[in-house]
């Protein structure tokens, strides 16, 4: 197995206030490292849109966007909106978790996980 660790993803985080705010920077880029860990991808590029808005009917609201572009000419978007713009972060961030679980299992799963360097030593295989 091979023990060169992983390029981190090309994060770009955009959006009003709340994107200035290094607690929330932190969060994202923490998030993005667990994300990056599970998932052992290279050449990943992530954009993480922050902003609140005022809903009439809902109040207050922080809406978070998060896009995948992957390897291969994959992509995906997850939004999510919250009260607070951590709740939001995460929730989006578990989204993108979901989205690359189903990535894996409709036979993505070597752009996802991409093949180890062969090793020199037999290793045993079999039932």
């Amino acid at each position: 197995m091979s023990s060169a660790p992983n390029p981190s993803p090309a994060i770009h985080i955009s959006g009003d206030t709340l994107a200035l705010d290094p607690k929330i920077r932190h969060f994202i880029t923490a998030e993005a490292f667990r994300l990056q860990q599970h998932y052992s991808f290279a050449g990943v590029a992530l954009r993480i849109g922050i902003s609140e808005e005022f809903d009439p009917a809902r109040g207050h609201r922080v809406r978070c966007e998060l896009d995948a572009r992957l390897p291969g000419r994959h992509q995906f978007m997850v939004r999510e909106a919250h009260k607070e713009a951590l709740t939001a972060i995460s929730c989006a961030f578990a989204g993108a978790r979901k989205q690359l679980r189903r990535l894996a299992t409709r036979g993505l799963g070597a752009v996802l996980h991409p093949p180890a360097a062969p090793s020199s030593e037999m290793q045993a295989c079999g039932t």
